[in-house]
């Protein structure tokens, strides 16, 4: 865990630059798509943004209505995300909360909805995680949740196949991990199956509802150089967009993903 703060301390003041690029907008937007509906808008509502980083979620979020804990290890990237929650005017909707998703410290059944957007893939022992989302959930209260897809990180290599690349290829797709975020290995990055994924969810009680597909797209059908592009068209963004809407909830094409998204609930 110390190694994961220091990496996203590192890269804090940075880290939203790349949402910019085609490829996040697309995946915001199906993130948004199937996690809006679930988002309560009473005051009295509490939701869980576990991992959120800079707030790019909770902030969305707590515009609806609720209230929100924003929960990360790392002090710099709770530093922006103050700043960002003081602009957008939603100090008094979220709660910033420095600790460990895997311990949070909050009462059984403390919270309606949980958020935990592009981070599960960060823990080494994910069951933990889930263990206590279940834990600090209320019943019937919802989780959304997301994960790297292992057959797509798997295949990415090969879009200029080397003898190395072919080998890394075939270390994703038998094993859990995909690599590292730094350098020193210190900091893995966890990926799954579809249907390793449910598996995950189920053994730790949680009801699945639905998982959809998220970059059905991207990144191996369209060149990098387009997906990384901050100036592009919005028509090209629509078109994209619409293609993925068109796939992203069919469960036999979830293998075709970049990510995966799950609403599960505690029964």
């Amino acid at each position: 865990m110390d190694d994961l703060k220091r990496y996203y301390d590192a890269v804090s003041k940075d880290y939203d630059d790349v949402f910019g690029m085609l490829i996040y907008r697309v995946l915001d937007a199906v993130t948004w798509k199937f996690l809006e509906p679930y988002v309560p808008a009473g005051p009295d509502a509490l939701v869980l943004d576990a991992g959120g980083g800079t707030g790019r979620w909770a902030t969305r979020m707590a515009a609806k209505g609720c209230r929100v804990v924003l929960m990360d290890v790392s002090e710099g990237m709770l530093k922006v995300a103050s700043r960002r929650i003081e602009k957008e005017g939603l100090q008094d909707r979220i709660s910033i909360q420095k600790g460990d998703i895997t311990a949070t410290a909050y009462a059984s059944e403390s919270f309606d909805l949980i958020l935990c957007e592009h981070a599960l893939f960060l823990l080494n022992k994910p069951d933990a995680a889930l263990v206590e989302f279940m834990r600090v959930l209320k019943k019937g209260g919802r989780l959304v949740i997301s994960v790297h897809n292992r057959y797509v990180q798997a295949l990415c290599p090969l879009e200029m196949p080397e003898t190395e690349d072919m080998d890394n290829a075939l270390k994703v797709l038998l094993g859990p991990k995909l690599g590292s975020m730094t350098q020193d290995g210190r900091v893995s990055i966890h990926t799954y199956t579809p249907d390793a994924f449910r598996t995950l969810l189920e053994r730790n009680g949680f009801l699945v509802e639905k998982i959809v597909g998220k970059g059905m797209s991207m990144p191996i059908r369209i060149s990098k150089d387009l997906f990384t592009k901050k100036d592009y068209s919005e028509e090209l963004f629509g078109k994209i967009l619409e293609f993925e809407f068109a796939l992203c909830e069919k469960q036999d094409a979830l293998a075709l993903a970049g990510h995966l998204q799950a609403i599960a609930h505690k029964p």
